[in-house]
């Protein structure tokens, strides 16, 4: 590895490697084609960052002719993944650029103008990037699919089907933390000498109290399951207890509608949805990244990709759509060596047994507390702590009406603007 390449590493990330690292980093280096399963948080972006710089450094790239692609299925993870990029290509001095959509296309071809070593956007920007012919990937020699699992999905697969196909002699790296066998058949049959590598979900111990659970680092390990008959308020009470706290609903039409509940109560919050606008969704991870806000609500926009320090409590408005969903949702806390909060799903109780069943099988703990009983409050008071005080908000005193005598008349409104006469002509 070249020595400024080392020096960028050393600067973001310290000591030994993750197990996922020590297992997939030389055959990502090696140019082999591999698929990295770990579970969030584990250090999978900085696998193929390094393979990426390490393979390019010392060539140049043609305008317009990237040399490696790394396709994502969200704008939020794609700028993840460019500034880590970034951050590790700088010692090789190769240029990233980023794109996504929500913004014009022209903006895009300016920046392939001048040539891009390492091209990071979503499959659909991609594909439009290549259509209008301002982007060609016949230079590719390293073609990343992270989060691989939702990329080979009915949502993306044509797209990303069609983006392989251009860079068929480029190697592949796959990444994501959930694999099943369908996505590593669609891999194997792209790429028939396929080497995987799994690192499976860090093993839980016996059954301890949520605050014992909260101070574990790596990977959220247990699940706490609260049957309500009314998901939403009970949600709002326990959104009251959050310091940093991400919430997820099914649906769109559930966003504006729970947060509005939660802030209604003194609790800051903000909410997203994928039909947001992308600065719209950028000001709402900033807000809770910065503390601006204790609650952010989303949709599975926020499952993947969002990777922000200090998320205490991740919760699970209703059933996640799917077991995958549930595993990158609850990773959103415990990122690597942090400290994993407290992960719970609201549910209905004709829905507890089908979530309990799929955390089990992914290998957390789960623990039932039903609310409905009259010692649920300090049940939720054990797993999330009392309400937090919310600070009393000074209102600025009223501006003070003008005063007119009762003898000075209103002034009558101008009916019409006044333009100066014209001069007759002699």
């Amino acid at each position: 590895m070249a020595v400024p390449i080392r020096h960028a590493v050393t600067a973001l990330v310290t000591g030994t490697p993750t197990p996922i690292q020590a297992a997939a980093l030389a055959d990502a280096v090696g140019g082999e084609d591999l698929l990295a399963v770990a579970p969030t948080g584990s250090g999978k972006t900085l696998v193929f960052a390094v393979a990426v710089a390490h393979r390019l450094a010392g060539s140049p790239s043609l305008t317009g002719r990237p040399r490696a692609v790394i396709i994502a299925p969200t704008r939020e993870l794609a700028e993840q993944n460019a500034e880590v990029l970034a951050e590790v290509c700088s010692g090789a001095g190769l240029k990233v650029a980023t794109f996504v959509g929500g913004r014009p296309l022209k903006h895009d071809r300016r920046t392939l103008i001048a040539p891009v070593d390492v091209a990071v956007g979503t499959p659909g920007r991609l594909a439009d990037l290549v259509r209008s012919k301002a982007l060609s990937l016949g230079q590719v020699s390293v073609v990343v699919l992270d989060e691989a699992d939702q990329l080979l999905g009915p949502s993306f697969v044509e797209q990303s089907e069609a983006l392989l196909a251009h860079c068929a002699a480029a190697s592949l790296l796959a990444t994501t933390a959930t694999a099943d066998a369908a996505t590593e058949a669609i891999l194997s049959q792209l790429r028939p000498n396929l080497r995987v590598h799994r690192v499976e979900h860090s093993p839980h111990g016996s059954v301890a109290s949520a605050r014992r659970d909260a101070a574990a680092p790596g990977a959220p390990r247990r699940l706490v399951i609260l049957s309500t008959t009314d998901p939403y308020g009970l949600a709002v009470r326990v959104a009251a207890r959050c310091t940093r706290g991400l919430f997820f609903v099914p649906r769109r039409d559930a966003v504006e509608r729970l947060r509005t509940a939660i802030s209604d109560t003194g609790v800051s919050a903000a909410g997203v949805a994928g039909s947001a606008s992308p600065t719209r969704r950028a000001a709402a991870f900033a807000d809770l990244a910065s503390g601006a806000v204790r609650v952010l609500v989303s949709t599975d926009l926020a499952g993947r990709g969002l990777d922000i320090d200090g998320i205490g409590q991740v919760i699970h408005i209703g059933p996640p759509h799917s077991i995958d969903d549930l595993v990158h949702r609850s990773g959103r806390t415990g990122r690597g060596d942090t400290y994993a909060g407290v992960v719970a799903a609201v549910l209905r109780p004709n829905d507890v047994d089908k979530v309990a069943s799929q955390a089990r099988s992914v290998g957390m703990t789960v623990e039932i507390v039903d609310a409905s009983r009259t010692t649920a409050e300090l049940n939720i008071d054990g797993l999330f702590g009392p309400p937090v005080a919310v600070p009393p908000v000074r209102r600025a005193p009223a501006p003070a009406a003008r005063s007119r005598r009762p003898s000075q008349p209103r002034r009558p409104a101008q009916s019409r603007v006044h333009r100066p006469k014209r001069k007759k002509s002699p």
